[in-house]
């Protein structure tokens, strides 16, 4: 094994939470599965989020300047495949696997039932990271459930109770 390769099995190591990323643009409410999220700050409450410019959901964020995060329930790993494996451009992700949403408190996205949590947020700046582009968002209302535990992505395996 290289150098490269033993980097790559090495990070997959690190748990992620498994999240939809959600964004509304025109009239068009796109979800997609990333696990690249991490807090970045307490005061006031910044996230950021990794995605790549080739998801149809990038250009929604930028133009938008809004997106929700919503961190799936360990029962929702059938959405994180199907979200992470199609593209938005093609398919209604949320009609053809009729998740059902809810209003949102501050932004104009939906939120998505049976989440451990879903968290609104504006978003402050962004920047290009190599094949990626980092968002960061302040977090200006959220929601959440008490007892249920998240999905999450370890050694590119994503442990679910299904």
């Amino acid at each position: 094994m290289n150098e490269k390769q033993i980097i790559r099995k090495a990070l997959r190591k690190i748990p992620c939470p498994v999240t939809l990323i959600g964004a509304k643009k025109e009239g068009t409410h796109n979800i997609t599965t990333i696990s690249w999220l991490t807090r970045i700050s307490h005061d006031p409450f910044w996230v950021c989020i990794n995605v790549s410019p080739k998801r149809h959901i990038h250009d929604f964020i930028i133009d938008t300047e809004e997106f929700a995060i919503t961190i799936l329930a360990q029962n929702q790993g059938k959405i994180a495949m199907y979200c992470g494996t199609r593209s938005g451009k093609d398919v209604d992700k949320i009609k053809e696997l009729g998740i059902e949403t809810f209003e949102p408190q501050k932004i104009k996205v939906p939120l998505i039932k049976g989440a451990v949590a879903n968290i609104e947020c504006k978003l402050i700046k962004y920047l290009p990271a190599a094949d990626h582009t980092i968002f960061i968002g302040q977090a200006i209302a959220a929601t959440y459930e008490k007892d249920k535990f998240p999905l999450v992505l370890y050694s590119g395996i994503i442990k679910a109770k299904e």
